[in-house]
């Protein structure tokens, strides 16, 4: 067994958006980390994802807006249509862009994840590395993983999405130690759809003109008696992401699992990305599902690479317990979102910047001692839980307005477009687009947009930066 150790550095377990973002951070602060990433090599899944108002002061603060702007597109509105291509609701967010500052932006997560393992030195990330468990005492943290090498840290980040090993061992470890975990957080999370999704190559802007159009044209169908909803998006490069959903809390799914592909529908077989036969995994009716921009979705099936084509679980959840001596979790690994309006990313973006702060106050450099770190985790816990639990209600209301197919969810649909005043939406937009909070350690970015004040950000007159 390989060991090993040095001046013991931040451990991060997990290279998505958010592991990567928290890589960053730490890079930019100067302090000493390793990113553990169990995939053997750079290979990210998804679809489309939307970065917002609340999150793009970072990318300005890190020098990485104009390249987040070319690998995006303005988001100006979706469309929401039944399976008749009748329109049945519009959301306009060109008029929010002088009280907001900022244009929502939609790219690929594929880009927006290559993006960010660039800022990232190779020799900090190590593919690879399936982490089998992870232990700790009042000194150190220690991963164990699955090539039989074992790693020192001072403190350890678990980003490894809904299914954390992380989450997993930390849980187990208190129980051992006789601290009650609640029950809610040993609980499974709960499965919204079954979803298959990817990103056509390039098409022709003759056969699709909507790819010429400089802005993102975002189209939800609502199927007609059917729990299925399919979506699209343009972004850069005259490409389309799309995604078919499966509704499995529809109160029409039970009668209509026959219209679904068996493996979707095994709860053992539940991941958060897979790519295997997800191209036969598309039942025909799927394929036949129409698209306001013209053709099917089969089309765009057709225009997909089988290496992007990917199938995955959307669930929900968020846990109680975040932290506990030297482990702290962010991301999918303590509050799981459906991925509307890129809740997903965004929110695990803002805990690595909300992290970072938590560990720029309470100045860990300096002061690795359990009781420091406790108090960096609380700061980090205070702050961004509120925020999950409020995104988590917002995640699931945008749900059933764009893609909702029970009774209630069409009679929420209604409401929304037709009888909630125009001045209680705006409201409810400019509230959410008030939180956004900055790295406390990079030169601060002038606030946008006429809805002032932000949601307040604790104070820090301790503008160095960390070294080791």
């Amino acid at each position: 067994m390989t060991s090993h150790s040095s001046r013991l550095p931040v451990l991060v377990v997990g290279g998505g958006l958010g592991g990567l973002t928290m890589a960053i951070l730490l890079e930019r602060a100067g302090l000493n980390y390793l990113v553990f990433e169990k995939s053997s090599e750079v290979h990210a899944l998804g679809s489309a994802t939307n970065l917002g108002p609340n999150i793009q002061p970072l990318f300005e603060q890190l020098g990485l807006f104009e390249k987040l702007v070319a690998i995006s597109k303005p988001s100006s509105k979706v469309d929401i249509f039944n399976e008749r291509m009748e329109q049945i609701g519009a959301i306009n967010y060109n008029e929010y862009l002088s009280k907001c500052g900022y244009e929502s932006r939609t790219m690929s997560r594929p880009d927006l994840h290559r993006l960010l393992l660039d800022q990232v030195p190779d020799s900090k990330t190590l593919f690879g590395k399936k982490i089998l468990r992870i232990e700790q005492d009042p000194e150190k943290v220690t991963v164990y993983c699955g090539d039989g090498s074992v790693y020192h840290g001072s403190l350890l980040i678990g980003s490894d999405g809904a299914y954390s090993k992380v989450r997993r061992s930390l849980y187990e470890q208190m129980e051992a130690q006789g601290i009650k975990v609640p029950k809610t957080d040993t609980q499974n999370l709960t499965a919204w759809h079954r979803s298959i999704l990817g990103i056509t190559d390039p098409l022709d802007p003759e056969r699709y003109p909507v790819v010429k159009e400089p802005a993102t044209r975002y189209i939800s169908v609502i199927g007609d008696n059917k729990p299925n909803t399919w979506r699209c998006w343009t972004i850069p490069g005259n490409r389309i992401c799309w995604r078919m959903d499966h509704h499995i809390a529809s109160s029409s799914v039970a009668a209509s699992f026959s219209s679904a592909p068996t493996s979707m529908n095994d709860p053992n077989s539940r991941a958060e990305w897979g790519t295997e036969e997800s191209i036969n995994s598309i039942p025909e009716t799927w394929r036949s599902f129409p698209m306001p921009i013209g053709g099917t979705m089969g089309d765009l099936v057709d225009m997909t690479p089988p290496k992007v084509i990917s199938r995955v679980v959307l669930e929900e959840k968020l846990y109680k317990t975040w932290f506990h001596g030297r482990v702290v979790l962010m991301g999918d690994a303590c509050h799981k979102m459906l991925p509307n309006s890129g809740r997903g990313a965004v929110n695990a973006i803002t805990d690595a910047i909300v992290l970072a702060n938590a560990l720029h106050d309470c100045q860990i450099t300096h002061d690795q001692s359990l009781g420091n770190l406790k108090a960096a985790f609380k700061r980090y816990y205070k702050e961004r839980y509120p925020q999950a639990v409020a995104e988590l209600e917002r995640s699931k209301r945008m749900a059933r307005v764009v893609a909702g197919q029970t009774k209630f969810d069409i009679m929420v649909r209604k409401v929304f477009f037709a009888l909630l005043p125009k001045s209680f939406k705006d409201n409810s937009y400019s509230a959410m687009l008030r939180y956004r909070p900055q790295v406390k350690y990079l030169p601060r970015i002038q606030d946008r947009g006429q809805h002032l004040p932000l949601s307040p950000q604790s104070s820090s007159s301790n503008y160095f930066c960390w070294r080791p």
